[in-house]
C-alpha cells in the first residue's frame, strides 16, 4: 500500500531527483588542474581520467638545461685534481721541515753570521782605541779587571762590556729571529695545504654547481605545472559554492515535494478510512 501511495503521489521521483541534483553538486565540487599552453617556460597537461599529469620544457630552456646537465655529467677535470694535490702536498712538507726545525741550531747560525758581519767594524773600533790610548799615554793605565784577577784598561773595559752586551742582545734577537721564521713557514705550509685541497676540490664543486643550474632550470619549466594547480585551486572555490547552492535548491526540492506527497497521502488515507 505504502509504495503504491508513494508510486500515486510522487515522493519517491522526487527522492530519485533530489539524490541526483546532490549526486551532480558532489561532481561540481571536484577540483580539477587546469592545463597551460604558450607559456615561456613550457607547457603542463593533465589526464584527469587516469590521474597522471605531464610537463614540457620550452626548447629554449630544454638547450640551458642540456648545456649545464651535460658539462656536469662530463666529469670532474683530473689534471686540476692532481695539481691541487701537488700544492697540498708541498705545503704540508712545509709544515713539517718548519715544525720539526731545531729553534736552537738555527738561531746560533743567525748569531754566528751576524758575528761575522760586525767582525771587521769591531775590529777597526779596537784598534782606533788602541791607538787612542798609545797616543795620548793612557796604554798602561789600568785597574781591577773582572773576576779572575789582573788589569784591564778602564776605557777598554767599558768598550768589552758594551760589546758583551751587544752580543747578549744579538743572541736573543737571533733565537727569537729562528722562531719567527719557523712560524712563518708553519703558517706558509698550511696556507699551501689549504690552497691546494680548495684546488683539489673545486672540479667536483664546479660539477655540483652545474648539476645545480641544470635542476634550477628544470625546477623553473615546471612553472606551467604549477601554474596549472593554482588555476585549479582557485576555481573549486567558484565550484564549491555553485556546488552547495545546486545541492540547497536540490534538497528544497525534496523536502517540498516529500510535504506535499505526505499531505497528499494523509487525504487519500482519510477517504480510504470512511469508505
Amino acid at each position: 500500500m505504502g509504495s503504491a501511495i508513494g508510486a500515486i503521489t510522487g515522493s519517491t521521483g522526487v527522492g530519485k531527483k533530489a539524490k541526483r541534483g546532490m549526486e551532480a553538486a558532489g561532481d561540481k565540487a571536484q577540483y580539477q588542474p587546469w592545463d597551460v599552453s604558450g607559456s615561456y617556460f613550457g607547457d603542463a597537461n593533465f589526464d584527469y581520467e587516469n590521474n597522471k599529469a605531464s610537463y614540457n620544457l620550452s626548447p629554449e630552456l630544454i638547450q640551458l638545461r642540456d648545456m649545464f646537465m651535460n658539462q656536469a655529467l662530463g666529469g670532474v677535470n683530473e689534471d686540476d685534481i692532481a695539481q691541487g694535490q701537488a700544492i697540498k702536498d708541498k705545503g704540508m712538507s712545509m709544515f713539517n721541515e718548519a715544525y720539526d726545525r731545531d729553534i736552537s741550531k738555527v738561531g746560533s747560525e743567525y748569531y754566528s753570521d751576524l758575528q761575522s758581519i760586525l767582525a771587521p767594524e769591531r775590529a777597526k773600533t779596537q784598534q782606533g782605541l788602541a791607538n787612542n790610548l798609545f797616543a795620548s799615554g793612557r796604554m798602561g793605565q789600568g785597574s781591577a779587571a773582572f773576576e779572575g784577577g789582573g788589569y784591564l784598561n778602564p776605557e777598554r773595559m767599558e768598550y768589552l762590556t758594551s760589546m758583551n752586551r751587544e752580543d747578549n742582545q744579538l743572541a736573543v734577537e737571533s733565537l727569537s729571529r729562528a722562531r719567527q721564521e719557523r712560524l712563518s713557514d708553519m703558517t706558509t705550509g698550511m696556507g699551501y695545504y689549504g690552497m691546494g685541497n680548495d684546488l683539489r676540490l673545486q672540479p667536483y664543486n664546479d660539477v655540483y654547481s652545474l648539476f645545480g643550474m641544470g635542476s634550477g632550470v628544470e625546477a623553473t619549466g615546471m612553472k606551467p605545472f604549477e601554474m596549472g594547480m593554482g588555476l585549479g585551486n582557485s576555481a573549486i572555490q567558484g565550484q564549491v559554492a555553485q556546488a552547495g547552492l545546486y545541492g540547497q535548491g536540490a534538497n528544497a526540492q525534496y523536502q517540498t515535494g516529500a510535504a506535499n506527497a505526505g499531505a497528499f497521502t494523509n487525504l487519500v488515507g482519510m477517504g480510504l478510512g470512511k469508505g
